[in-house]
């Protein structure tokens, strides 16, 4: 007899789904430890909160005297305590003022990528299963305790048999099955709150579950980070006071990352105000400048403990797993933002905006350069020593959500970057005009767009892309033309309410219809039962079974109407303004 056994798929996709659950479980039980049960119950009332506090009820949740900065932080510890996915979550969310308010981005930039250590006989079977021979053949020396231990590696100083000293970063064990779990359950959360919530078209969490799946993937990849590392060799090699550590390529597979070893301090253990400490202050803008305007490549995690003081006087970097790129373009566009905001010019910001997002609707741009107007007046009136770029940032930020402008990732990377770096200048020099230390490098970002080179590039695309629009505009009137005469041509218009719209008529239809059927069964059951020909043991069956097939298309009439009232997508706008409270 044959015996039908499960494959190894449904064994596998069973086994996922426990595994899913059981995470799920584990996120569950965490956010109501931190006092986030009774959210989702609140948030189904959003709709009722205009400007005043939720009702008190039963459970943490968000607390009803409106206190963003507490629920901001039990926010950054669930993150925290969810491990390296969701706190690659939270620092991707830290970089995206348009999506939270500035309590929770201001806790999220406070979000500390670190765990247990891992035994170190684990770290040994890593390092030579991915490497392929003994530890002891490897290395002249390796230390059992580590030198640091994040959520997704652990770091281990060693010593080659040449003498060089290095630090060996090893991935923890097991850490990629978790990391694609947590991402299949992010990609459904993301599903499910642009099916359900109204807003959620603008923040695109879909998106940015992809973007966070890429940036994850990477980091599993320690090669990746070798690349960035060698292209900011590269692109520092003629700096005598920039230093980027070497790569050890041949010990350095996606698991194991081998590093030459940096002797110095954190940048920030400089006293502050110190010449030293002015040094180093005017060295990290120069690296961010021309990072970003003349290599278009930079270190997208400019923290203090990837800073380094080095004892020879250098700054180094270390830790280039997240780095950001900027096309031409992209260049181009944040320049013409930064001489917007040196010139005080409005319109200009607001349009640079405009420029480096994508509109999710009509843009009012008189209202919108009006709120630009009012943040810059805020800000940039202010002397010199007390503009706070970080801040007026955030606010263009925000202006841009509230008008439906998608900020893309690259730009708020490249946000996060800046404000970070700023925050380290203003420890290590507290009296450092940075508006000014600006203004140099501005202007010789004025004087490379005038340069005749650039003004020749600039002109000969111009000149494509006109030349490819007077190529392409006349078959693409034949097109229309030919349409026209065919009587093919057709005209869609859409209101902005027209899909809601046919979408209600086809659910009335759908409840009228199934009315209209259910009392014909009806009708036609009473009128049968008289005569019923299909009785049998003294039951009408004919009768009884159009009396059920009444009942059953009541059912689904009704139905139909509350799934239409559940899953009508729900307006968060009025909860998110609680948040913002300051």
């Amino acid at each position: 007899m044959a015996h039908l056994t499960p494959s190894h798929d449904s064994r596998s996709l069973f086994q996922a789904a426990r595994q899913d659950l059981r995470r799920f479980g584990r996120i569950t039980s965490v956010l109501w430890r931190h006092g986030f049960g009774d959210s989702s119950r609140r948030a189904w009332h959003a709709e009722d909160a205009d400007d005043t506090p939720l009702p008190e009820a039963a459970g943490p949740g968000i607390d009803a005297a409106g206190q963003p900065e507490e629920t901001a932080e039990r926010f950054r510890l669930v993150l925290q305590d969810l491990g390296p996915t969701f706190v690659k979550v939270g620092q991707i969310l830290s970089t995206r003022p348009d999506l939270l308010p500035p309590p929770f981005i201001h806790a999220l930039q406070r979000l500390q990528d670190d765990a247990g250590s891992v035994p170190f006989d684990e770290i040994r079977a890593v390092v030579e299963t991915s490497l392929g021979a003994p530890l002891d053949e490897l290395f002249a020396s390796f230390t059992s305790e580590p030198l640091a231990s994040a959520s997704m590696a652990q770091a281990h100083l060693a010593t080659l048999d040449d003498g060089t000293e290095v630090v060996v970063k090893v991935q923890r064990p097991g850490i990629g099955t978790t990391i694609r779990a947590d991402l299949d359950l992010l990609r459904l959360l993301a599903r499910l709150l642009e099916g359900v919530i109204a807003e959620m078209e603008l923040y695109a969490p879909r998106d940015l579950v992809s973007a966070l799946d890429d940036a994850l993937m990477a980091e599993l990849d320690f090669r990746q980070e070798a690349r960035n590392l060698e292209r900011f060799r590269e692109n520092w090699a003629d700096h005598d006071r920039i230093h980027v550590p070497a790569c050890i390529h041949a010990l350095t597979t996606a698991e194991v990352l081998t590093l030459e070893r940096l002797h110095g301090q954190k940048v920030t253990g400089l006293a502050p105000g110190s010449a030293r400490a002015t040094e180093h202050a005017e060295l990290l803008l120069e690296l961010t400048y021309r990072s970003i305007f003349e290599h278009g490549f930079f270190h997208g995690d400019p923290h203090p403990g990837n800073v380094f003081a080095l004892e020879d006087g250098r700054l180094g970097l270390i830790d280039f797993g997240m780095c950001g790129r900027l096309s031409r373009r992209q260049r181009d566009l944040i320049i013409g933002l930064i001489l917007s905001v040196l010139a005080g010019d409005s319109d200009g910001i607001a349009r640079s905006l405009l420029r480096m997002g994508e509109p999710m609707g009509h843009i009012p741009m008189s209202r919108f350069r009006a709120d630009i107007e009012d943040i810059r007046e805020r800000y940039l009136r202010r002397s010199l020593q007390e503009i706070d770029l970080s801040a007026f940032l955030d606010e263009c930020m925000q202006a841009a959500q509230r008008y439906r402008i998608r900020i893309g990732g690259d730009y708020s990377i490249l946000g996060k970057s800046v404000m970070t770096i700023e925050g380290v200048i203003r420890t290590l020099a507290p009296d450092f005009d940075l508006v000014a230390g600006t203004k140099p490098y501005a202007e010789q970002l004025v004087k490379d767009r005038f340069r005749p080179d650039e003004l020749l590039q600039s002109a000969m695309t111009a000149a494509l892309q006109v030349g490819n629009l007077v190529r392409e505009v006349p078959e693409q009137l034949s097109q229309v033309l030919m349409d026209v005469e065919s009587g093919s041509l057709e005209i869609k218009a859409r209101t902005p309410d027209s899909e809601a719209l046919r979408l209600e008529l086809n659910r009335q239809v759908t409840r009228l219809s199934g009315a209209l059927l259910g009392s014909a069964l009806i009708i036609a059951a009473a009128l049968v039962l008289p005569a019923d020909p299909l009785v049998w043991r003294g039951m009408p069956w004919l009768t009884v079974l159009l009396g059920l097939g009444a009942a059953a298309t009541f059912w689904l009439a009704f139905a139909s109407h509350l799934l239409a009232l559940g899953w009508r997508k729900l307006r968060i706008t009025p909860l998110l303004r609680l948040f913002r409270r300051r």
